[in-house]
């Protein structure tokens, strides 16, 4: 049997952190401004020294009772003082094995280890233990290794301008914002200290009153919210070069291994077999040169906030057709659409935007007579509001003339957009759980319905594709259904 790294103790002493509300209470009930009050509080102080005893103290025997082994293939978990839980996970039942490795655990030559099942809770990781690294070839012992030879591996390595590429096209100042608020609300008094001690919010003003003195017509506050904007986007950026930085993918057509990050290094291991779906993922400037991401779906990869289940990060149109993404999933293959949505659907795709547009210009007219004093600052709104409601009014347009699904050879292959990425889902018949027709009541007149498929996968994924001809709909799944095997009844269940 093993135990975790000894520096878990310091983690399961944090949780019963509370009991130091115990000394609080004593230092505040003594409190006096006197020599008196503060000899008294000393000679008490084997209270304090006590408590934090406990608290260490219930961290050791934490780490001590929780006790961990690999045994014939099979994980094996037991922890608990007074009431012992114990854990079985056969290793074939695996579906993703990560070794993560933060900078600040190289020194002492630990690792977080998450290994992944199709069950347990949903989104959550199945087993999480914080190990020495001489104990990771144990849990890579329950997966088989690599095949080597030129019949059976193929390996890839993505070079550094992809991945700068991958960075800029898939940051966001939405994750960026994420990453600044949870360093704020858990750096806590940190995080404000340092603000402070740099002095940040009054460099920001100084900087945005000299960029607003070199740009005309605009306000020092609009330039105050477009650098947060792009600063927020610039840390997500640096974010995603820094996870994807050095990304190598291996693969024997069972099991495949991926390699990322530069300070925060991961070693992941999937099973083939337990991929869900291929979830090719494209903006509008990667559709206009024919760049394509491949994304996996499989349970326990891409669980982290902000992070993509990168499989291969970027890919030209020849490598995802013919070469890259054949030998990485053999059998995979984009199909031309056999169902896609009419003409006379374009409307319904571009409306939202088209709507959007009409109700900001009364909006912002009506502020500026409200609010005379700032009516610059609303006119800036108005056309950075427009900004992306004119390139999601182009985006709709492209959505319209792509989307669409094929299902050829047990096999779907569906085009759809969901805000502004460009998806197409690639997946084996059997992965369909269920399909959905809808229809609205206008639709009816129309002769239209939306269609909706359900793929397995830790949580159910759905996807939907908009204003399709429902005799056509009903062609396509009327010729689906007919190639599929039908389920043999179980002897032992009772027929009604």
């Amino acid at each position: 049997m093993h135990r975790e790294h000894p520096l878990r103790i310091i983690r399961y002493s944090i949780k019963n952190i509370w009991l130091l509300v115990l000394p609080l209470v004593r230092l505040v009930y003594s409190y006096r401004v006197s020599p008196e009050a503060l000899m008294a509080w000393l000679r008490g102080a084997w209270f304090d020294l006590l408590i934090l005893l406990a608290i260490l103290g219930f961290g050791w025997l934490n780490w001590f009772f929780r006790e961990f082994t690999v045994e014939e293939g099979q994980l094996f978990i037991q922890d608990g003082i007074l009431f012992t839980r114990r854990r079985y996970v056969p290793g074939r039942n695996l579906t993703a094995l990560t070794i993560r490795q933060p900078p600040w655990l190289r020194p002492f030559r630990a690792a977080y280890l998450c290994a992944d099942t199709a069950a347990g809770l949903l989104g959550a990781t199945d087993i999480r233990l914080l190990i020495r690294l001489r104990d990771a070839e144990m849990f890579r012992r329950t997966l088989p290794h690599l095949r080597q030879g030129k019949r059976h591996n193929t390996h890839y390595k993505v070079d550094l301008w992809r991945i700068l590429l991958f960075s800029v096209l898939f940051s966001s100042s939405f994750y960026g914002s994420v990453y600044m608020a949870t360093f704020w609300f858990q750096g806590g008094r940190v995080a404000r200290d340092l603000i402070q001690e740099l002095r940040l919010t009054e460099r920001l003003n100084t900087l945005s009153e000299e960029v607003a003195g070199h740009l005309a017509g605009i306000p020092p506050a609009a330039v105050t919210v477009g650098l947060v904007i792009l600063s927020t986007w610039l840390l997500s950026f640096l974010a995603n070069l820094l996870r994807y930085f050095g990304f190598f993918i291996e693969s024997d057509k069972r099991l495949m291994y991926i390699h990322s990050g530069l300070f925060m290094r991961r070693r992941i291991t999937l099973r083939t077999q337990k991929i869900n779906f291929l979830d090719i993922r494209q903006n509008l400037l990667m559709k206009a040169f024919h760049l394509h991401t491949v994304a996996v779906n499989c349970p326990g990869y891409g669980t982290e906030r902000g992070s993509i289940p990168v499989c291969l990060p970027i890919l030209t149109g020849d490598e995802a057709d013919y070469t890259v993404l054949p030998k990485m999933f053999p059998g995979t293959r984009m199909t031309d659409n056999t169902l896609r949505p009419p003409w006379t659907s374009w409307w319904p795709y571009v409306s939202l935007p088209v709507f959007a547009a009409a109700a900001l210009m009364p909006a912002m007219q009506a502020a500026k007579q409200f609010f005379p004093a700032v009516d610059d600052i609303f006119a800036f709104l108005q056309i950075m509001l427009l900004i992306p409601i004119g390139w999601k009014f182009i985006i709709q347009n492209a959505a319209f003339r792509t989307s669409g699904v094929s299902i050829t050879g047990g096999r779907i292959c569906m085009r759809y957009c969901r805000f502004t990425t460009f998806h197409t889902i690639l997946a084996d018949t059997d992965c369909i759980v269920k399909v959905r027709i809808h229809r609205w009541f206008w639709q009816y007149w129309s002769g239209k319905c939306s269609l909706t498929f359900y793929l397995q996968a830790e949580t159910m994924r759905r996807f939907t594709l908009w204003s399709l001809k429902y005799d056509e709909v009903c062609a396509l799944l009327g010729e689906f259904l007919s190639t599929q095997t039908p389920i043999e009844p179980n002897e032992e269940t009772p027929q009604g």
